[in-house]
């Protein structure tokens, strides 16, 4: 077996984080919690993005 290396170990780490901060959440709440990091990511960077989906309720009526 391969030993793992250090940036897929760094990955590794950071998608255990995710998972372990979103684990308690709804579907809902991690939408929510994504459009909120875009939106703080569009701002820190300026970023001129434009955004598809308007409503959150238009993605959890297309998932649920």
């Amino acid at each position: 077996m391969r030993k793992e290396t250090k940036p897929m170990r760094e990955i590794h780490e950071i998608q255990e984080k995710i998972y372990e901060e979103q684990r308690q959440m709804s579907d809902k709440e991690k939408i929510e919690a994504i459009h909120r990091e875009d939106e703080e990511a569009r701002k820190r960077y300026s970023l001129k993005i434009k955004k598809r989906v308007k409503e959150v309720s238009d993605i959890t009526s297309a998932v649920c």
